[in-house]
């Protein structure tokens, strides 16, 4: 069964699964939109997805297993680079279509979340009715959530965060501002999952995140 679930952030019910689909390339990036809110929510996904070996076209309608909670599975359904000039459709649907039945197979009677798989700019900008044609032609076993909703870059999303706080700055006191503007910081390196320690200065959140960008 699948059920479409519009206009909410993946990223915000992904703990009511029981495995997260991340559509990706065979070049270990996860840079934008869903694949980025992974990374900084769930650093482990990331570092499995470093792990395998960098543009292998073998990777291509394999899927990567994340035993966390919950599961991710890292399929990987594109091998080109994002480049709107030159591939603006650069979705493999035969590989998506060979992830898919992995899925299909493998996690039988779960319930699977998953952005409409391959459809946004940063999985393959595909056509959303091959897409669906495909999903649907390949799911029979499972419980899936089909998340559709406007996934933004990181910069898109950031001045979005920011601005949200600014345009009601005369609503805040200066304390409250203080917070939330620590809590911007935060939750922009260390995911909305991490909690922000109670106390903790801008000072010693700059100095976490110069430290991570040191790992």
């Amino acid at each position: 069964m699948i059920t479409i679930i519009k206009n909410i952030p993946l990223i915000n019910d992904v703990f009511n699964y029981d495995v997260i689909l991340v559509g990706t390339s065979i070049n270990n990036a996860l840079g934008n939109g869903f694949q980025r809110q992974v990374k900084i929510n769930f650093p482990v996904v990331d570092e499995i997805n470093k792990s395998t070996n960098y543009g292998d076209i073998r990777k291509l309608g394999t899927v990567k297993v994340v035993g966390s909670t919950p599961i991710f599975c890292l399929c990987y359904i594109n091998k080109s680079k994002r480049r709107p000039d030159i591939n603006p459709e650069y979705l493999d649907y035969d590989s998506l279509e060979k992830c898919l039945k992995l899925i299909n197979e493998n996690f039988k009677g779960k319930r699977i979340a998953s952005t409409i798989l391959g459809l946004s700019d940063y999985e393959g900008n595909g056509n959303k009715e091959k897409i669906m044609n495909i999903i649907q032609n390949n799911s029979d076993n499972l419980d899936m959530y089909l998340y559709d909703y406007q996934q933004l870059d990181y910069e898109q999303e950031r001045k979005d965060k920011w601005y949200a706080i600014v345009n009601n700055i005369e609503k805040l006191s200066p304390e409250e501002y203080r917070e939330k503007k620590k809590q911007f910081h935060w939750e922009d390196k260390f995911g909305i999952y991490k909690p922000m320690p109670k106390g903790i200065t801008e000072y010693e959140i700059k100095q976490l995140i110069k430290q991570k960008k040191g790992e």
